[in-house]
């Protein structure tokens, strides 16, 4: 349980290319490319998230086999939660993906969304069941902070919308906010858990290549912003969901961010099988963007989730 599952990873770098791709490119508009780049982007963008959904369907089942074992010590009440919530969802987020569109109805997502906001809830909360170190309890934590916060959020939008209540907006961004805040927080509590040794080799790499991610993602959220100009916010929110700082104050999230980017970068590099399992898990958090809605983002969400579960478990059993 201390490794990721190799399509893990590959369903983190495809959910990244269809961030980058049919998130960021292709919405920098029709002005900013001709319809022959925009064609060969579509079909790279339709590739990169159909095979980000199927490699995170594979990665999800085998971690919910993991979970569902007694090698885990949860009891058995978690692990029949986890294997009854999970395996619903992924044969309906697999018949979704390779049914045809026109079949997907309204109600089938609400479903989705429910059933992989459950799934999440009980994973968490299974990490959580083993005491593990103070940054893997609080980057579990401020999941399932941003985890709820989301839901609440959509549900007073939803029914205040239907009920013409006037403090509709003001509640609704209020969950969202906080939620907003826990997610952007998950990857410096990560960072206490990490604990790599900066004066050998492999933590002199981690660090110079952590740096260099923070560098190019701030770098190219300053030139998205001269790109788009006032427009960045929606751009913002369009590729990750994000819309705390609106207006000029887009420009901030390069910090976040940048060093979200940089902790996913020093994980991955990690010696330790767990903790680059935790970068698996921030990268397909971070691709996925806050609060998805989308059964393709949620499961990968799911995903990253449950790496995130499987790595606090295995921290903690070596305590013992």
């Amino acid at each position: 349980m201390a490794s990721a599952p190799p399509l893990a990873w590959m369903a983190g770098l495809a959910a990244l290319a269809d961030l980058l791709i049919n998130r960021i490119l292709i919405k920098l508009g029709h002005s900013a490319w001709s319809n022959a780049t925009l064609l060969e982007l579509y079909r790279w963008g339709g590739f990169a998230r159909n095979l980000s959904v199927v490699a995170a369907l594979v990665a999800t089942a085998f971690c919910l086999g993991s979970l569902s074992s007694r090698r885990t010590g949860l009891p058995l009440s978690a692990r029949a939660g986890i294997a009854a919530f999970g395996w619903v969802l992924v044969p309906i987020v697999t018949l979704m993906t390779f049914l045809p569109l026109a079949w997907t109805r309204p109600q089938l997502v609400l479903v989705v969304a429910g059933l992989a906001h459950a799934t999440m809830l009980l994973l968490i909360l299974a990490g959580l069941h083993w005491k593990s170190s103070p940054g893997m309890v609080a980057a579990l934590v401020l999941v399932l902070v941003a985890s709820l916060s989301g839901v609440a959020s959509m549900i007073v939008g939803m029914v205040g919308e239907r009920s013409f209540w006037e403090h509709t907006d003001r509640l609704s961004n209020a969950f969202r906010w906080s939620g907003e805040l826990a997610y952007l927080g998950v990857p410096f509590a990560i960072a206490f858990t990490l604990a790599i040794p900066w004066g050998t080799a492999r933590g002199k790499a981690a660090l110079l290549l952590s740096t260099l991610a923070a560098a190019v993602v701030a770098i190219a959220i300053a030139f998205w912003h001269r790109a788009v100009g006032d427009d960045l916010p929606t751009m913002v929110y369009g590729a990750a969901r994000l819309d705390l700082f609106r207006d000029a104050y887009a420009v901030l999230y390069a910090i976040p961010l940048g060093l979200g980017w940089a902790v996913t970068v020093a994980a991955a590099v990690s010696k330790d099988p767990a903790r680059r399992q935790l970068g698996a898990a921030l990268l397909l958090l971070l691709s996925a963007g806050y609060a998805p809605r989308t059964p393709s983002a949620l499961i990968v969400t799911v995903v990253g989730v449950a790496l995130l579960a499987r790595s606090g478990i295995a921290l903690a059993q070596r305590k013992r």
